[in-house]
């Protein structure tokens, strides 16, 4: 007897777990790809002198020092900046810092993090951008948005934060990735709604919340995401290209959520060091201009700088030749929004630094972001222009390009593993154990400051503390625990070869019992002296005083 032949409802029973596994294991080998061009742009960093900005740098070494007061157990009295990196960087790192062993692979492991959540967020806009594309056109335009990233991160190989080498920022912990990847999650929100015609109450929730969570940790959401996603909204509603009602709803949820924030922040204004309005000098917008035209000649004077400078041209390009590209063909609205908004944020991001009469290159970082968006959106474009001509044809000539250009990049990826895990597992602050082999065990208590100490105060010992002083003694209370000061007992004081002191040390506290010297460094001991006293009552009292005005 023959067996009659399967019916269609169990053959396409069959095909649904298989379709299913399919689409995981294409999604698998994005994520691999995403993995391998992180690490090729860990490692350039970490090769490069750019890795004293990830590891040591006094700005970039703040969580870490938040984890080794939190573990000593001292009262959380922080003097933070205007950004308070409570969400998302310290819960990032703190658990970066769990599963790693020092502070340079918690920072390492908290990059790669942030390049993985990048594309993660590009992986998301290109399922609304490109709805009617299949599921590997979508993770191959993802892939290539990150490429971007990576190849501008490969131009950047300085030690400085102070230059226009802003993709590399990305991978620190303290030049505001939070509020780089909350631009990136709203986008992905609004485009959402604009693509569904209505603004659900999941999407709206969502939006609100990371509104307000993002702007309460950092004020620059406002100027770099939702300032930005309501102009957008508000020029393409007046112009009748997206609905007014979705607008309004997503435009009204930003303002509610950012001005929740900020209600937010009223009772943390004691960790906050400065108000942001002290940022905005708009009287040296003109010595603004002259300072970033100095910093692209400086840019410009290598071939990775003049490399790095037509990548930020590239993408604003993109934005640009978007927006007029989409607004001629009359495309998705979402396109339109998708190149709409990079173009809006490059162009007030630009405008507000300069009108702040800001100096500070990393207030740019949305130019390198922003115009991610646009590349999917570009490239939603090309697929639709190419598939209405009657040329076209489903051709295997771009599947190959794009398998050998995933294939070359893992290859590259796995290569760079091993060198990148051994210099990482392997890393040591070499300055902090000339300190440790002085302290020899003792429990001492030191002073000095900014740029020398927190690197030393972040890699030394346990029983090594040190507090960051002006050059008066008096505390400094910017990125610091206000809680370690009280009843500290400095016995020592570390005069780093590029500190700047008003009056010589020893004027101040008479001559130390013994000089110590490291690299880059001089350790000047005044235990069982009279200086010791007068180190003491100097920064104790200083912080007292501190810690009174701000209320702690």
């Amino acid at each position: 007897m023959s067996r009659s032949a399967p019916s269609p409802a169990v053959e396409a029973g069959r095909a649904a777990p298989a379709g299913r596994w399919v689409a995981v294991g294409r999604e698998a080998l994005g994520a691999l790809v995403a993995l391998a061009l992180s690490v090729i742009a860990l490692r350039h960093v970490i090769a490069t002198p750019r890795v004293a900005l990830l590891w040591y740098d006094g700005d970039s070494v703040l969580l870490p020092l938040v984890r080794r007061s939190l573990d000593a157990g001292q009262p959380f009295e922080w003097a933070m900046s205007p950004a308070l990196f409570f969400f998302p960087e310290l819960p990032v790192y703190l658990l970066c810092s769990v599963v790693t062993a020092t502070p340079q692979q918690a920072l390492t492991l908290n990059g790669l993090l942030v390049l993985l959540a990048v594309y993660a967020l590009l992986r998301a806009a290109a399922n609304e951008l490109m709805p009617a594309a299949g599921r590997p056109a979508r993770i191959a335009v993802a892939g290539l948005a990150l490429a971007f990233v990576t190849a501008l991160v490969l131009t950047e190989s300085t030690a400085t934060a102070t230059s226009l080498e802003l993709a590399s920022l990305l991978l620190t912990t303290t030049y505001y990735y939070g509020a780089v990847l909350a631009m990136l999650g709203t986008a992905v929100l609004v485009l959402r709604a604009v693509r569904t015609g209505r603004a659900s109450v999941p999407v709206l929730v969502t939006l609100g919340l990371v509104a307000a969570l993002t702007t309460a940790s950092n004020p620059l959401y406002v100027p770099w995401s939702a300032g930005p996603v309501i102009v957008t909204l508000v020029l393409l509603a007046l112009a009748r290209r997206v609905p007014w009602r979705p607008s309004l709803l997503l435009g009204s949820v930003l303002v509610v959520g950012s001005v929740a924030g900020y209600l937010v922040r009223v009772p943390l204004r004691p960790f906050v060091s400065l108000d942001p309005a002290t940022y905005v000098h708009p009287s040296r917008a003109v010595d603004t201009l002259a300072f970033f035209a100095q910093l692209t000649d400086d840019r410009a004077a290598s071939a990775a700088g003049d490399a790095g400078l037509l990548l930020l041209f590239v993408g604003v390009l993109l934005a640009v030749g978007g927006t007029v590209w989409a607004w001629r063909v009359r495309t998705a609205r979402t396109v339109l929004v998708a190149t709409v908004l990079p173009l809006v944020t490059v162009v007030a991001v630009s405008v507000g630094v300069v009108v702040a009469g800001s100096e500070t290159p990393r207030y740019l970082e949305p130019i390198v972001t922003a115009p991610l968006l646009a590349i999917v959106a570009v490239a939603e474009l090309t697929r639709t222009a190419v598939r209405a001509t009657r040329v076209h044809r489903p051709s295997r000539a771009v599947r190959t390009v794009l398998a050998i250009g995933a294939a070359a990049v893992l290859v590259a990826g796995v290569a760079a593993v091993p060198g990148t895990v051994r210099t990482v597992t392997d890393a040591r602050y070499t300055a902090a154990r000339c300190l440790d082999r002085w302290a020899a065990g003792r429990d001492v208590t030191g002073v000095g400051q900014f740029w020398t100490v927190r690197p030393l105060a972040t890699y030394a010992a346990p029983n090594v503390e040190l507090l960051q002083v002006r050059d008066t003694f008096d505390t400094y209370p910017w990125l610091v625990d206000l809680g370690a000061y009280r009843g500290a007992r400095p016995t020592f004081v570390v005069i780093g070869s590029g500190d700047v002191w008003t009056r010589a040390v020893e004027d101040s506290l008479g001559s130390p019992a013994s000089i110590t010297h490291c690299t880059g460094f001089d350790v000047y001991d005044y235990a069982g002296t009279t200086g010791a006293a007068v180190l003491r009552d100097r920064v104790v009292q200083s912080a007292e005083q501190t810690l009174r005005d701000r209320g702690f």
